[in-house]
């Protein structure tokens, strides 16, 4: 983790094996931390994140401040429609005002293309929260932490995140436009053997390049048009993803592909046993997932929304170097 410290978060690939390794072991102890009646150390007293949200957000921003707020650190929220945005002032400008007066910025930005050109002007560290199509790689880490620890719970392990190695995942939408899913992609590419069934109607397939990535490095990747029985058999772990009707030019062309997929209870009669298969969802869900499924033992999806904070408060102190008192 003392490689993050200072740097800017902007795509999963800043995360390597050994930082994903102890970045999930860290999480993993706050979130034991945070049930237990031991205070956790205030590390980030005296430390001020700003959160920048261009898209609409619950999970994420609400989990950020969160846990900015459970290290004891400050938040300083700009109310972007009474900010000098409002003048005519630039997001360059913006990002140079909200770095000086805080320890770490938080991002989000409807333009994929936005987050490495600021980087190049902050004087405090970025955290890509999501930029367009592009990535979202702390819900990446966190996708990461919730495998980690809801497959094959109590298998010992050399590292925290060794038996995620071999796992079939499957994802399962709206692949072209999901950043969740291309980010997770990525992160996955540090365990070996995984093997990647990529389910998405014509025209919303994982984009060619995110493809030829990982089958250059050696992962299988097998594309499908149908979510069906057989896959269910195979997978462990299954993550859904809504259409995103924000992403598409007309409401025609989202409606010729809305409710593509859903996840029945009679679908998850063919899958693996709780321990062996979960089912995942970045949220906010639509008819992809009914609610049926939710008392399902293998529905992690909500499990999943919890882990976000610990995995955003671990990178947090691993970002601003406060990780002292919680080493493993």
């Amino acid at each position: 983790m003392l490689a993050l410290q200072g740097t800017h978060i902007s795509k999963s690939s800043d995360f390597s094996l050994q930082a994903l390794d102890e970045l999930v072991g860290l999480a993993q102890r706050l979130k034991v931390l945070d049930a237990s009646t031991t205070p956790i150390p205030p590390l980030l007293q005296g430390k001020v994140m700003a959160p920048l949200f261009f898209e609409n957000s619950s999970r994420t921003f609400c989990s950020f401040v969160a846990a900015m707020q459970k290290l004891s650190g400050g938040v300083v929220e700009l109310n972007l429609d009474r900010s000098s945005i409002a003048k005519g002032e630039s997001l360059d400008d913006t990002i140079r005002t909200v770095a000086a007066s805080s320890d770490v910025v938080v991002i989000r930005h409807p333009d994929a293309t936005v987050f490495e050109s600021v980087t190049k002007i902050s004087s405090q560290p970025l955290i890509n929260a999501g930029n367009g199509t592009g990535e979202h790689p702390t819900q990446a880490l966190l996708d990461i932490l919730t495998m980690a620890s809801e497959l094959a719970k109590g298998e010992a392990s050399s590292s925290p995140t060794a038996h995620l190695c071999g796992k079939v995942v499957a994802l399962v939408g709206d692949l072209k436009n999901g950043r969740t899913v291309h980010s997770l992609a990525k992160a996955l590419t540090n365990f070996s053997g995984i093997v990647f069934y990529l389910v998405a109607p014509p025209g919303l397939e994982m984009p060619v390049v995110i493809i030829n990535e990982l089958e250059g490095k050696g992962f299988k990747v097998v594309q499908f048009k149908t979510l069906s029985p057989e896959i269910m058999k195979d997978v462990n772990v299954v993550y859904m993803t809504r259409v995103q009707k924000e992403r598409f030019a007309t409401l025609v062309e989202f409606e010729a592909v809305r409710g593509t997929y859903t996840l029945t209870p009679e679908l998850l009669e063919y899958a693996k046993p709780a321990g062996d298969m979960i089912v995942m969802h970045p949220l906010p869900r639509n008819e992809e997932i009914p609610v049926e499924v939710d008392k399902d033992p293998r529905a992690k999806y909500f499990e999943q929304m919890r882990y976000g904070l610990y995995a955003r408060m671990a990178l947090l102190l691993a970002v601003l170097g406060r990780t002292e008192g919680l080493e493993k």
